[in-house]
């Protein structure tokens, strides 16, 4: 990890005894300057650099948030402890605990916006699409123009895009005539269970805009898919909204696992929030929601405890919860990241053994300026003895 002198850390700990579920705070205590316990990162339109806290980032010009760099999904390879982070309109951020190395592709990335990586077997995957609200001129686009000219080739969008880890290259796995989509049709959402995609797709034409929502299945693990192989590769099934709607809306908090609500057992009853959870599975995010007496509701973040051994969760002002074992001991500490500048807040996280990158974006209704992440020494800041 670079050598960035930076702000210090608040961190509060607490205590769990497994045996009894009772939880016991200790006053919030600052930790001092530090050099290499944490480090503040930023984008560009073609990279990421260091920066001594985002104060100090260039203005940048604000986009909507699908048009703008920025961290749109993160998470943890659970075998191999990387992690792992799209980077909208740039490329794939791959991280260990002392190593950032970016990835892009230019075929792929500045036209699209890219979002919810998964992993199939260890290999990262995520998909693309365009936002037709932000880009209302794409009908008058070549690809979307009709042609009599059948000599010409008429490419496929592609949908899942793989990161392959030993080549450090993308390779399209699925397109969207794959699915049975036109180049006017638009993936809205979707939920992957680790065997049947649930999709939403929105058609954008002329005459006006419908949607329509199916499912499919791989008949071979989906690394091994290619949009020119998958016309007997897939199963494809139609779907309803309702159905769509049953897997990717909210469940109550109460249902969320067990480790997350023990995590999160302190937090006051009127504190409302959306938790977006992460397990070691690899497979999309569950989200959840406490209903709460405050006004705001507040988007987190959280992970069951993967290969790195952590339980985390992570809300937009900073504030973390992780549970850990220490000395044969499961703890759970509270700490809070850095004051980020007005108008800015935490996002999605990824681990790396023991290294927590945490990205950030300044943010003004739905359109996003200054954009980058954070790394935290979880070491360091916990003092573990071992992990």
């Amino acid at each position: 990890m670079k050598n960035i002198r930076v702000v210090g850390l608040c961190i509060a700990l607490l205590c769990v005894s497994c045996s009894n579920k009772q939880t016991k705070g200790i006053p919030i205590q600052t930790i001092q300057e530090h050099e290499k316990n944490h480090a503040w990162y930023y984008f560009t339109d073609s990279t990421f650099l260091p920066i001594d806290r985002p104060q100090n980032v260039p203005v940048n010009i604000e986009r909507p948030w699908t048009e703008a760099v920025r961290i749109s999904s993160s998470a943890t390879e659970p075998k191999t402890k990387t992690a792992y982070a799209v980077v909208n309109r740039l490329g794939i951020l791959e991280m260990t605990k002392d190593k950032m190395e970016l990835y892009g592709d230019n075929t792929l990335f500045p036209l699209n916006t890219a979002d919810a990586l998964v992993f199939s077997d260890g290999t990262p995957v995520f998909y693309l699409y365009k936002s037709t609200f932000f880009n209302q001129d794409m009908l008058s686009l070549p690809q979307f123009t009709s042609t009599e000219d059948t000599t010409l080739p008429q490419l496929s969008r592609p949908f899942l895009i793989e990161f392959n880890t030993q080549s450090k290259t993308m390779y399209p796995l699925v397109s969207y005539d794959n699915i049975h989509l036109t180049n006017e049709d638009q993936i809205t959402g979707l939920f992957w269970n680790g065997k049947t995609w649930v999709c939403s797709a929105k058609h954008m034409s002329n005459e006006g805009v419908t949607f329509s929502y199916f499912k499919w299945e791989p008949l071979v693990p989906l690394t091994e898919l290619s949009p020119a192989l998958n016309k007997d590769s897939v199963i494809f099934y139609n779907s309803s909204a309702q159905e769509y709607r049953s897997v990717n809306t909210p469940s109550l908090f109460e249902k969320a696992p067990q480790e997350i609500r023990t995590l999160l057992a302190s937090i006051p009853k009127s504190y409302s929030f959306y938790l977006t959870v992460k397990d070691a599975d690899g497979t999309s995010p569950k989200s959840y929601y406490h209903e709460g007496t405050d006004e705001k509701t507040a988007n987190a973040f959280a992970a069951t405890k993967g290969a790195c051994g952590f339980t985390i969760a992570l809300f937009p002002d900073g504030t973390t919860y992780v549970s850990y074992e220490q000395n044969g001991k499961e703890k759970i500490s509270a700490f809070r990241l850095p004051l980020l500048p007005q108008g800015c807040s935490y996002g999605d996280f990824s681990l790396a053994e023991n290294t927590l990158y945490v990205a950030w974006e300044e943010s003004n209704f739905y359109k996003t300026g200054r954009a980058g992440f954070l790394s935290v020494d979880l070491a360091d800041v916990l003092k573990l003895t071992q992990h």
